[in-house]
């Protein structure tokens, strides 16, 4: 995992552009559970085809990328932390590997103990001082103290790496980026323009709301083709829900305890203790006056709390780790190995209500107080039992929701009659016009749903197919070519666009006699009752505050003889912008030289991941996946 997020994090605005990507192609399949299968409290982040995630695995993953962010953006990171979305990052991570792990042994791409060796012996942290392995005896050792399960499961855990790694590079290997590619990545970043501007906005235009019948089918005649739709599939279909059946469903003690024994491993919790302090940051490769500083800071912060002082007050206003400092301090539980290392062992040397000496990490120096422990063990049944009650209960409503749909379309294929049978089940059958991108509202986002549906023949039924609100039974009716909506269809979309092109254009005219009538930009702008803005940095395809992306501004400011002190108005979505050029920086062929290696490997990082992402979506269709939302959403790492 530190692998890949050194690799992304060499370009920070690609980290957040493949994070924000990945969400939306993952999280919208998968992040549709409910509290009823988790919650904050559940020993379970995630479940692959019925194998968890432990909350424990997901919580040291966790703290780890935090960590590792926080060191590499620094002062940046506060403000990112929020785009970042580290729960759902982490628990995106740990299932593709559950499932890329699948994916390679079915490939055979297994991991060979001297594999295994090598990985292990090139392993900075089981270096000595010269850099050498520190032997076999100290490395089980540290295994045995700061790795769950010891030297047996970290192997496993190195094992999984490996074959994961193979499996990535086999799929990855034959993406490659062309010279071509490559130019116009780095004209994209040195292609750059500064401009003044003034945006007119089409809102502020005083126009008429009323548009005649007349007026709006002379628009939509104009412009059909941009509301052609593609193929689609017209159906019935009857929704056999989960909800109807859970009054059905009967969850006794017994069940919830035969589920506790038989699912005890995931109840297993290690020693932990819960933690507050109080950190003076200063880098680890400060100067030794730096960090001398920050000692005598964390001393005699130390000192008066040793005189009385309320440890939760002083955290608030000493404080660096702002997340923790707004809790006085707070870390909540932690168990062994998830801090950093001499943090770690203050910890949980320290009794309970004790202040523990002055702790230096490569985070700066702590003060911390120990404030609670929980033994090792398994977590009592009795903290479960509601859990585990409703897992149970949405477990059998969506088995009892399998074989009524199962049922249902039985007696519809054999009766040939969709609402007779659903009318006697007591279902409504309701019919629609939809394609791939736009799916029938109540039946919420389903790629699985449309791809049946599409793989049906007009006339027949098909297999009971999930859907957000239990199983759908879909009957084709027929297939409806790429057309053209009737008006009647769309008739409010064509009205506010005609009313949107028309603020448009009055706007674009108002700037035109401004821009006509006024010898610089500052009394354009004033007779517009407008604004200067200035922009910097402006490259092919960026979107300028204020009006959105302009491509009319992109096409005059990048075409080869733009130089400074061009000036021009034109459209935008927004209404109207003129501008004056400030700056223009143009290509340059040996700057591009260059930078041609490292812009060809980052490219080729990116191309990779977007391949790798795009082959894990089919991955992720022909497995179940469950995520604990209340868990992953909590997050605050």
């Amino acid at each position: 995992m530190l692998n890949v997020m050194r690799e992304n994090l060499k370009h920070l605005k690609w980290v957040l552009w493949i994070v924000a990507v990945s969400m939306v192609l993952y999280l919208g399949v998968y992040f549709t559970g409910s509290s009823r299968r988790g919650g904050a409290d559940a020993d379970w982040a995630a479940k692959v085809d019925g194998q968890t995630i432990s909350t424990r695995e997901f919580l040291e993953v966790a703290r780890r990328m935090d960590e590792y962010y926080r060191k590499v953006l620094g002062a940046q990171y506060d403000q990112l932390k929020p785009q970042l979305q580290l729960g759902r990052q982490v628990i995106q991570q740990l299932v593709d590997e559950q499932l890329i792990l699948a994916e390679a042994r079915k490939l055979g791409l297994a991991a060979s103990p001297s594999e295994i060796s090598r990985q292990i012996l090139a392993d900075p942290q089981f270096h000595d001082a010269n850099g050498r392995f520190v032997g076999r005896d100290k490395y089980a050792a540290v295994m045995e103290r700061m790795w769950p399960g010891g030297v047996a499961a970290y192997e496993r855990k190195v094992a999984d790496e490996i074959s994961i790694a193979k499996w990535r590079g086999l799929v990855t290997e034959p993406v490659e980026v062309s010279d071509v590619e490559v130019r116009d990545l780095y004209r994209s970043r040195s292609d750059k323009a500064a401009i003044d501007y003034v945006v007119v906005p089409s809102v502020k235009q005083q126009l008429s709301t009323k548009v005649s019948d007349a007026e709006v089918k002379a628009w939509y005649d104009a412009h059909k083709d941009g509301y052609r739709r593609g193929e689609g599939r017209r159906i019935r279909y009857a929704v056999v829900e989960r909800q109807a059946q859970l009054p059905k469903v009967k969850v006794t003690d017994d069940d919830v305890k035969s589920f506790y024994e038989a699912n005890r491993a995931q109840y297993d919790r290690p020693e932990q203790r819960r933690a507050s302090h109080i950190l003076f940051r200063v880098d680890k490769d400060a100067a030794p006056e730096a960090k001398e500083q920050a000692r005598k800071q964390a001393e005699d912060a130390l000192a008066r709390l040793k005189r009385g002082e309320d440890f939760a007050t002083l955290a608030r206003t000493l404080s660096q780790d702002k997340a923790s400092a707004e809790k006085g301090g707070d870390l909540g539980f932690f168990g062994r190995g998830q801090m950093v290392g001499p943090f770690d062992k203050a910890a949980f040397d320290t009794p309970v209500g004790e202040l523990a000496p002055v702790v230096e990490t490569d985070f700066g120096f702590h003060v911390l107080r120990v404030t609670d422990s929980r033994p090792a063990g398994v977590a009592p049944l009795d903290a479960l039992r509601d859990g585990i009650r409703r897992q149970i209960e949405f477990q059998k409503a969506q088995q009892l929701v399998q074989s009524e749909a199962q049922r249902i379309r039985a007696e519809i294929s054999a009766a040939k009659d969709l609402d007779a049978v659903a009318r006697k089940e007591g279902l409504t059958v309701q019919e629609a016009a939809f394609t791939r991108e736009e799916m029938p509202r109540d039946l919420g986002p389903s790629p699985e749903f449309a791809d049946a549906v599409y793989a049906l023949a007009a006339g027949s039924v098909g297999q009971p197919v999930g859907v957000a609100k239990g199983m759908a039974i879909v009957a084709s009716i027929a297939t409806v070519p790429p057309a053209v909506p009737p008006l009647q269809e769309i008739q409010d979309r064509v009205r506010t666009e005609l009313l949107n092109a028309r603020e448009r254009d009055a706007a674009l005219a108002e700037a035109r006699k401004a821009f006509a009538s006024q010898k610089d930009l500052a009394s354009m702008a004033k007779a517009l009752g407008q604004q200067v803005r200035n922009a910097a940095d402006l490259a092919p395809g960026h979107s300028l505050p204020g009006a959105g992306r302009v491509p009319d501004l992109d096409r005059a400011l990048f075409s080869p003889g733009t130089k400074v002190g061009d000036r021009g108005v034109v459209s935008a979505p927004a209404g109207a912008v003129i501008y004056s050029v400030t700056k223009r920086d143009t290509f340059d062929p040996a700057a591009f030289e260059t930078s041609k290696p490292d812009l060809r490997s980052e490219l080729l990082s990116q191309r990779r991941s977007a391949v790798l992402q795009s082959i894990l979506e089919g991955v992720r269709q022909k497995h179940k996946v469950e995520i604990n939302n209340e868990l992953v959403n909590g997050l605050k790492a």
